[in-house]
């Protein structure tokens, strides 16, 4: 399945526009048409010797500086792909795609507002260009513009209502608005779409928890827990642990804690919820050792934040902590979750 999704994001970035054309010559195309059928089998570096091959029989082979452009950036070849989609839409700048696919590295480098620049060419130029749309919204998401990016959301979903990823990013954007419900629904959408989408559990979870309602987070961390690959899953063990610890369910939080810091030993986060959870349980050592090491690996991230929040708990010590209220926040990891999808 993993291989199909990477065969079907290829296939929407990559184009054959001129492909046919007379202008193109018979030895150019094949070179093309060679690229392309390397990269459908993830044979990146063997596409872009054809597609180089393909431009040194006809330099004016747009769709070969733009499948080729595709092939650099699925290894991260940014700078390089940004100048092939250059070179395509100098030759032709009629054309949408090389706009969708130049915003998309444009994001992947963090450039945000000129990525969004593109989306919005891309777009005029091709109205019902579906994936322009949802990257466009992705983009915007990324500035924190959250109502922008629901709109563009909606008209990917309007035009592809089957468009999983669209319901899950504005799942996102929701949540990030304080529009639990509503996100819950756009979780509940990509559920149904991809009955095997970790990450809509795991931000499903999220949300419930956010919203008080520990135990169907806890089903929902549950299904993320059991949908994960092997050793993947650390921040749904740590949300977990939090959610029972809202339960009372102190010894279960621990175990949950203890199976995040074997996935993830360096986080001090897990060892500060721990610790929390012991000295809760009055397992007062315990939860000091856990303390320390948190504050320790804290100071070593430079986790300001973090780092004051320990020591205001070690400061406090056993005598004055009775009563007091501190919390873990949850966590949230979008980036690595949204790999499902690509």
């Amino acid at each position: 399945m993993k291989d199909r999704r990477l065969l079907t994001g290829l296939l929407m970035c990559i184009v054959c526009f001129g492909c046919g054309s007379e202008k193109v010559s018979e030895k150019a195309k094949e070179y093309n048409d060679g690229g392309l059928a390397k990269a459908k089998r993830g044979e990146y570096i063997e596409a872009i010797e054809m597609y180089s091959a393909a431009i040194r029989l006809d330099s004016d082979y747009a769709a070969a500086y733009n499948n080729r452009g595709v092939a650099k950036k699925r290894l991260r070849k940014y700078k390089t792909a940004i100048a092939d989609y250059d070179a395509a839409i100098r030759l032709d700048s009629g054309l949408a795609t090389p706009y969708n696919n130049r915003g998309i590295v444009k994001k992947n480098l963090g450039e945000y507002e000129a990525a969004i620049a593109d989306y919005d060419i891309a777009i005029r130029l091709r109205p019902n260009y579906v994936n322009a749309y949802y990257n466009r919204g992705a983009a915007k998401a990324k500035l924190d513009q959250h109502e922008a990016a629901i709109t563009d959301y909606d008209t990917a979903i309007r035009l592809n209502p089957k468009y999983t990823t669209a319901y899950f990013s504005r799942g996102v954007s929701k949540a990030d608005l304080g529009e639990y419900e509503a996100a819950i629904a756009d979780y509940n959408t990509t559920i149904r779409l991809k009955s095997g989408a970790v990450t809509a559990y795991y931000n499903r979870g999220n949300v419930k928890s956010k919203l008080g309602q520990h135990t169907a987070a806890i089903a929902d961390y549950d299904a993320a827990i059991g949908l994960a690959r092997e050793g993947d899953g650390a921040i749904a063990y740590f949300n977990r642990a939090i959610a029972k610890k809202h339960l009372g369910e102190y010894e279960a939080a621990i175990t949950d804690y203890d199976t995040a810091i074997r996935l993830n030993p360096d986080d001090a986060s897990a060892y500060f919820g721990r610790g929390l959870a012991k000295r809760s349980l009055n397992k007062t050592s315990e939860a000091k050792q856990d303390l320390q090491t948190a504050l320790e690996l804290a100071t070593q991230a430079n986790n300001a934040e973090l780092k004051d929040d320990i020591e205001g708990v070690l400061r406090r010590g056993e005598s004055n902590f009775k009563g007091v209220q501190v919390h873990v926040e949850l966590k949230n990891d979008i980036e690595n979750f949204l790999l499902q999808f690509k």
